[in-house]
């Protein structure tokens, strides 16, 4: 995991950079929200998991934290979700019912302690209530974000989620033209569903995220982006019907993301050792 950072006065982000072998990086993010009543949005990769529950005592303390809202049962999300239950006993999991139930096949959630949550419902968090959305484009049918409304930081979970050329903690750094390709890239690729969708349908839902007229973006792909950027985002978004669907890689073009991965993972090792 790289180094947790401020994003707002109540959001820190527990970020990892994933190279993807020649084709930039995939942002992992999770999120902590500093709330009267602290909750953490998801629970990053498996190997970040010493860095991730050190982090969240670091803010906020384990012995405090009271939710963790799981967005979706995917292994990039649920990195941790085992030890940071087992080490914030007093917290509730939230998440979609489903999502709950499929991970009880890999390991004994504790059931009584997840709250149920779909679209539309309210979850009170102390000193503000977070409402549950469902994002433009997903991978996983369980996935539920949310806006936290006295913030207006929408949690998008992967929607708006990019290939980007270089870590950042702003996606404004990122040039115009890499976001946009990288952000498609990431939809045809994350959502390939969304090549077949009826424009007509799609448009009133693309509204729908337009109304929320969010202040901040935190997507779990993206560095941390301004509400500003919303209408851009959409905009790649609605591209995405009639778009020519990403083909998965074949066993030589995995072979070859492997090598160059691992190339980046040496240089980046010979960096943390020059810094050190």
């Amino acid at each position: 995991m790289q180094t947790p950072y401020q994003a707002s006065p109540d959001v820190h982000v527990l970020p990892t950079s994933l190279p993807v072998g020649g084709n930039g990086f995939l942002t992992v993010n999770a999120f902590l929200l500093n709330a009267a009543e602290p909750v953490l949005v998801d629970t990053g990769i498996g190997q970040d998991s010493d860095d991730l529950l050190a982090a969240v005592d670091d803010v906020v303390g384990l012995d405090r934290l009271r939710w963790v809202w799981l967005t979706h049962d995917d292994a990039d999300h649920t990195g941790s979700i085992r030890r940071i239950l087992e080490a914030a006993p007093q917290a509730t999991l939230v998440t979609h019912a489903m999502s709950a139930m499929r991970m009880a096949t890999w390991w004994s959630v504790p059931l009584e302690r997840v709250h149920a949550i779909r679209p539309g419902d309210r979850i009170a968090v102390g000193d503000r209530t977070l409402r549950a959305v469902a994002p433009p484009l997903y991978d996983n049918p369980m996935t539920v974000g949310f806006l936290d409304e006295a913030s207006g930081g929408l949690f998008c979970v992967d929607s708006f989620g990019a290939l980007i050329p270089e870590p950042t903690q702003d996606a404004e750094q990122i040039p115009q033209e890499a976001l946009v390709g990288g952000m498609l890239a990431w939809s045809l690729m994350d959502s390939p569903w969304s090549t077949m969708l009826d424009r007509d349908r799609f448009s009133p839902v693309l509204d729908g995220v337009r109304r929320l007229q969010p202040s901040q973006i935190f997507s779990a792909h993206l560095p941390v982006a301004s509400g500003a950027s919303l209408g851009s985002f959409l905009d790649v978004l609605a591209s995405a019907p009639g778009s020519d669907p990403i083909p998965a890689p074949s066993h030589a073009e995995f072979s070859a993301m492997l090598e160059g991965m691992q190339r980046e993972l040496e240089v980046a090792a010979v960096d943390v050792r020059v810094e050190a």
